[in-house]
């Protein structure tokens, strides 16, 4: 058999999990600064013209590998897995604990490798946190607003204080590398989170 019949009989959703596990496979040996086109293609059996028709850089790949993961960690959007827990406490835990799944889903490697790559570049900064923040906004308010229904007494608060919960599941993670244990989510909710949104 060719090697080009070899390089072409992944396709679709087969092909982009192969390239997808290959590219996590690749960072976790050498590092993401060492991440080439070539080894991720030698790695999922595809050639690098494959790669190249779909990312013009690692990072492109890099982006959808978090995307693909961060979805199918939710199954849909953050928005829609907030739930009605009959307090502002326990609704923020459950917040809580489901974006700390998503960050574990994505993964040390793919979150690293963007931090990098967003430090060494503003506009690509810009572009990810504004995505982002824009939805856990709209979740927060939503969450704020299920307090409020339930005549719980909520401050009026910036859209910067708006993104509070997730700033610091994102920088639990950054820091600890690991997942945080029930005591420190209550710790987070108790000493932190409450005295800024409740009145």
């Amino acid at each position: 058999m060719r090697e080009s019949d070899k390089n072409t009989r992944k396709r679709g959703d087969m092909l982009n999990e192969s390239i997808y596990e290959a590219t996590v496979e690749i960072i976790k040996e050498v590092g993401y600064a060492n991440l080439t086109f070539q080894q991720i293609a030698q790695r999922a059996k595809t050639s690098r013209t494959v790669l190249y028709r779909r990312w013009n850089t690692t990072y492109d790949l890099i982006r959808e590998i978090m995307v693909y993961k961060f979805n199918a960690a939710l199954d849909g959007e953050l928005i829609d897995k907030i739930e009605d827990t009959g307090s502002l406490r326990g609704d923020l835990l459950y917040l809580l604990t489901i974006y700390q799944r998503v960050y574990t889903y994505v993964g040390l490697e793919i979150m690293n490798a963007l931090i990098f790559e967003m430090s060494q570049n503003n506009e690509k900064l810009d572009e990810v946190k504004i995505n982002a923040t824009e939805k856990n906004i709209i979740t927060m308010r939503a969450l704020l607003k299920l307090a409020k229904a339930r005549g719980e007494q909520i401050k009026d608060v910036s859209n910067q204080t708006l993104s509070l919960p997730f700033d610091l599941i994102r920088m639990e993670y950054i820091m600890y590398n690991n997942v945080v244990d029930a005591e420190r989510l209550k710790l987070l909710v108790d000493e932190i989170l409450l005295p800024v949104f409740k009145a």
